[in-house]
């Protein structure tokens, strides 16, 4: 099963974003497609946060559409809920540690943590989950 990262979303959401078409319909095919994929609640509170912030940019996206946006994702039929479990704050702190990761990293940390305990392959443009051991992860489609 796939989780996709905060960037694969606000990329597919925002057309003001570089490769929007190819962002949002790869999207498009994992929301029709028959498999299961893993949604998670931290990572549409941080698209939300992105989104919508008047720092990253000049119009930022009104608060109903990015909602209306996660609706979208949520409802598929196919849609799992990945939540941290048991061993997820041990697997994290591990990842911390091995990796050094600070600041922005910490949130990746967490994330990358989420994907390796619900065995999910996380899916983000952000070249930096490589360094985070035990994750598996990838591009979603080809960047050139």
């Amino acid at each position: 099963m796939i989780l996709a990262d905060v960037n694969v979303l606000v990329y597919a959401f925002r057309a003001d974003m570089a490769d929007h078409p190819l962002y949002r319909d790869w999207l498009e095919s994992v929301l029709n497609g028959p498999e299961a994929y893993g949604i998670s609640p931290q990572v549409f509170c941080s698209f939300l946060r992105a989104a919508t912030h008047p720092r990253i940019f000049v119009s930022p996206s009104p608060v109903g559409e990015a909602f209306e946006f996660i609706h979208v994702v949520q409802s598929q039929p196919q849609a799992r809920v990945i939540l941290p479990g048991e061993d997820h704050w041990w697997i994290f702190e591990a990842l911390c540690r091995e990796s050094a990761a600070s600041g922005n990293l910490i949130q990746d940390a967490w994330f990358a943590a989420l994907a390796i305990e619900s065995g999910c392959e996380w899916i983000t443009i952000d070249r930096d989950y490589a360094r985070f051991k035990g994750l598996r992860w990838r591009l979603p489609f080809s960047v050139e």
